[in-house]
């Protein structure tokens, strides 16, 4: 339903409010109704993890390697902890072989029966796909964090059965979810990192493509994201989508300064790449489709810089400590931005217009221009004083 910029605005501040308010209700319900809560835990006793992301078909790239982050981090802490992921085919597929962590294929209620056999002794929830949290009884600690959500709220299943629900505000960030979960089963964290693995095969590839192209000083530039490519075509203007001429210009500044740019994103988000290559003269290397998920780690780690909305290159970059210039429309940055927030390596740039804080993906009906109020001038000073500070590639927040 159109309702103009004005009424939009009122639109998703009446929705903020609401998200706000759902996480109190959802906690005090848990409270009043939830008998599960008065276990004890004792976390010495804890020895083996299962982690349940069972993704819808969309999935949701950019979170499951948040959690995967956190989870990688939690075993180098607790190595002796066994922790197992219960996950869909691509999720699988996107997250590959982790060193000491075991994933299983989710394949209907046959991997019920397996688990069943060595029972886990404590399960994260983060999706459950098509279970119940009553399937999985069998645990004796279950953890659950609430996202803030209308739909959330009003669903009634998988509310009972829970042992810990973190209470995490409106605005907690994926990350923080991740630990809140650890933490509620007694599990400590003298300070708290992200960690993403990917291969020497992985490495050499990326080293391969950048040796035959004879790149050397690169940025990347990351156009793409969930829906954007499909609602383009379709005659409609993509939430997540700052206007491509604008990124043609970042792109003309930095090649003339002897930066090589590096378009990146799915198969079918060449189609912004060409875009952007035929609104500048400057050279743009199309590698969308051709480096996998965790291959971009390597990639963005010799980058010299990553320029992209909210989208799940962002969550890759964070995690090999490349430095960012993040362009935020109708998402919510406290909540999904480059973490942590407070970091020097990132630059979070904010369109507070009536989409701010919305989290819309899909089609705006007013066709408002979420990114509009991010100037060229801006992505280009702030990535500018980024490419002036030297960091080690160690520490978050130096």
């Amino acid at each position: 339903m159109k309702l103009g910029p004005k009424l939009r605005k009122k639109s998703t501040e009446l929705h903020e409010f609401i998200r706000k308010a759902s996480v109190f209700i959802d906690y005090f319900l848990w409270l009043l109704l939830d008998p599960s809560k008065y276990t004890i835990i004792k976390t010495n006793k804890i020895k083996k993890i299962l982690v349940v992301l069972v993704n819808p078909e969309m999935g949701n790239v950019g979170g499951d390697f948040c959690a995967l982050g956190v989870v990688n981090y939690f075993k180098k802490v607790y190595p002796s902890v066994n922790v197992s992921f219960l996950l869909d085919k691509k999720t699988k597929s996107h997250f590959g072989e982790i060193p000491g962590i075991e994933m299983i294929e989710h394949k209907g209620r046959r991997a019920l029966d397996i688990l069943k056999k060595n029972a886990p002794d404590a399960a994260l929830f983060i999706s459950l796909g098509p279970f119940k949290l009553k399937d999985f009884l069998f645990v004796k600690y279950r953890v659950v964090t609430f996202y803030p959500s209308i739909r959330g709220l009003l669903v009634y299943k998988n509310k009972l059965h829970i042992t810990r629900k973190p209470f995490t505000l409106w605005g907690t960030h994926m990350v923080e979810f991740g630990f809140k979960m650890f933490e509620s089963l007694g599990f400590k964290f003298p300070r708290k990192d992200v960690i993403i693995y990917y291969s020497k095969k992985e490495e050499n590839k990326v080293d391969n493509f950048l040796k035959k192209k004879r790149i050397k000083k690169y940025i990347v530039m990351h156009p793409g994201g969930k829906h954007v490519v499909k609602t383009l075509k379709g005659g409609k203007w993509p939430p997540h989508l700052w206007p491509v001429d604008r990124y043609a210009k970042v792109a003309n500044h930095f090649s003339k300064k002897g930066y090589n740019i590096l378009v990146t994103g799915t198969k079918e988000e060449s189609y912004l790449a060409e875009k952007i290559q035929e609104k500048t003269k400057s050279k743009i290397y199309d590698v969308c489709g051709l480096f996998s998920i965790r291959e971009l780690a390597p990639l963005l780690k010799k980058s010299e810089l990553l320029i992209a909305t909210d989208t799940s290159i962002v969550h890759i970059a964070y995690q090999v400590k490349a430095k960012i210039v993040e362009l935020f429309g109708p998402s919510y940055a406290k909540a999904v931005g480059a973490w942590p927030l407070n970091s020097k390596r990132h630059k979070i740039l904010i369109d507070g217009g009536p989409c701010a804080r919305s989290m819309r993906k899909i089609f705006c009906p007013e066709n408002i221009v979420c990114l509009d109020r991010i100037s060229v001038r801006e992505v280009i000073d702030s990535s500018e004083k980024l490419l002036d500070i030297s960091f080690k590639k160690t520490s978050f927040l130096e």
